[in-house]
């Protein structure tokens, strides 16, 4: 029995229109899969679903009845919940209250509540105590409280939402489960991601929104990640190769990438024997010029903690750090630059044009008219170099796409990225393309000397990007992998595997 029906949804931003006469279904028991480019308008669709935004024109029905909800409480209160791509829990809240907030339960003791969500938080894989107040946990894991939340809820539709940009391949298992348990028991989901192995992974049908519109809707057993890339991006996608070597691909892909550059073979950073009490128990790490390093791991496994080591933010001890060659008197004097993409504007002001955000002096001081021409012709430059879904460079930031916003952050920090930094997962929730593009970003920064560490738990990320990945269990690296001449899919399950090996 169809569980939900959309017939006709438009919706319009301003002048951008982002969906245009959008019509779908989905079958009770259905785990249908939503991908597209950033700024497609994957989010906003969800969001209508699941009465977060309203829709312009068009209908839905619910099992057959109409349904029109006007916020997302008045979804729930019908069984259509959400599990958003940034989650705002009150921080002030136990995990147990997070996650039997709003339901019918909400009132009862927090003993009572805490045995009870003692038992959701194991079928979304995430270990915390339920007496643990929200606030003093990491971000990332509030998306898992929030599945756990719509497990203790009587939904028949749940929308995910980018849920899995930001966790570990264990913790993705753990979300399938969740779904897979929803199907079993009759409800429907709606998953929405960019990383399209493990989504194929999971559902039964995939829609592709391109342009505002479905332009494809296909059993995913008929799909492969290579095609629905495609499908995804309206045509063939290349395929990233590393340094010198031109492998065989699939006729319907397009030819490959330019090769990534070759890392030389001047030392740009080691560091020996980095210890952080009680969390980093001895790493060893050799950095060359214009080489891309990846560090992963599980949670507890300490490479957070290696990276906020590398950037200053936790103090530690070396035996030996030498830069570029000249050791450091101060084995402390670790500060490598950082980027990490904070969970709202990302660290830029949301409010400010693009042109404004993209340009490094002080907006209308008095300066030469041919630079501020050649300033703005750079920004102009840097928008259609990351294709950003905009009508003008004057639009305000915060009016992008969370995938835009991303790019354009990353753009404006790579451009004056020397050195040694630290990229804390630079490609989480872009779509092929945009991954593509951020590639580019590091192949640009690299081939002028840059040396980057890639932290992330993405592996289709750390395979993309990386000439190293090392593997950290029990606050060591365990393992190298060297990706040299692999393909991208044996990278990935090397990093899998490893980082199951090490949990």
């Amino acid at each position: 029995m169809t569980l939900l029906q959309v017939e006709g949804l438009t919706k319009s931003f301003g002048a951008r229109r982002v969906l245009r006469e959008v019509s779908f279904g989905i079958a009770e028991g259905e785990i249908v899969g939503l991908v597209g480019t950033n700024g497609a308008g994957k989010s906003t669709l969800g969001d209508i679903v699941a009465g977060i935004t309203p829709a312009d024109s068009g209908r839905m029905t619910l099992l057959g009845h109409p349904y029109a909800p006007l916020s997302a409480a008045d979804a729930r209160h019908v069984g259509v919940g959400v599990v958003e791509q940034l989650v705002r829990i009150d921080p002030s809240l136990t995990v147990a209250r997070a996650v039997f907030r709003g339901t019918a339960q909400a009132g009862r003791p927090q003993e009572e509540l805490r045995r009870q969500a003692q038992v959701l938080l194991a079928e979304v894989t995430l270990d915390v105590d339920p007496d643990t107040l929200v606030g003093e946990l990491p971000h990332f894991v509030h998306g898992l409280i929030e599945t756990a939340r719509v497990l203790a809820e009587d939904t028949r539709l749940v929308v995910l939402d980018e849920v899995s940009a930001a966790l570990l391949p264990s913790e993705v298992t753990g979300l399938h489960a969740v779904a897979g348990r929803l199907s079993r028991q009759g409800r429907g989901v709606l998953y929405i991601s960019h990383r399209l192995p493990e989504m194929l992974e999971v559902v039964d049908r995939v829609l592709v929104l391109r342009e505002g519109r479905i332009a494809l809707d296909s059993p995913s057993g008929e799909l492969d990640p290579v095609r629905l890339a495609a499908e995804t991006v309206g045509e063939p996608v290349s395929v990233p190769v590393r340094r010198e070597t031109v492998a065989a691909v699939p006729d319907d892909v397009a030819a490959p990438a330019p090769a990534r550059p070759v890392p030389s073979d001047e030392v740009a950073l080691r560091v020996r024997n980095l210890r952080v009490p009680g969390r980093v128990e001895g790493v060893d790490l050799l950095l060359h010029r214009g080489e891309v390093v990846g560090l992963t791991g599980h949670r507890s496994s300490g490479v957070r903690e290696i990276a906020d080591a590398l950037s200053g933010e936790l103090p530690a001890i070396t035996d030996e750090i030498e830069l570029h060659g000249e050791p450091s008197a101060d084995t402390g004097a670790l500060r490598l630059p950082v980027y990490r993409p904070d969970e709202d504007a990302y660290g830029v002001d949301p409010g400010e044009t693009i042109a404004r955000t993209l340009t490094q002096e002080a907006w209308g001081s008095l300066t030469d008219l041919r630079k501020e021409i050649a300033t703005l012709r750079e920004v102009i430059r840097t928008v259609h170099q990351m294709d950003v879904k905009t009508l003008s460079i004057r639009t305000v930031f915060g009016a992008l796409s969370g995938g835009d916003q991303h790019k354009l952050a990353l753009a404006r920090w790579m451009s004056s990225a020397r050195d040694v930094v630290v990229l804390h997962e630079p490609t989480r929730g872009l779509d092929v393309r945009a991954r593509r593009q951020v590639r580019q970003l590091l192949d640009d920064a690299t081939a002028h000397g840059t040396s980057v560490v890639v932290v992330s738990v993405d592996p289709d990320e750390l395979a993309e990007c990386c000439d190293r990945v090392g593997i950290v269990a029990g606050g060591r690296v365990a393992r190298w992998i060297d990706t040299g001449e692999l393909a991208l899919d044996s990278v990935r399950e090397r990093i899998v595997e490893a980082a199951t090996a090490a949990a």
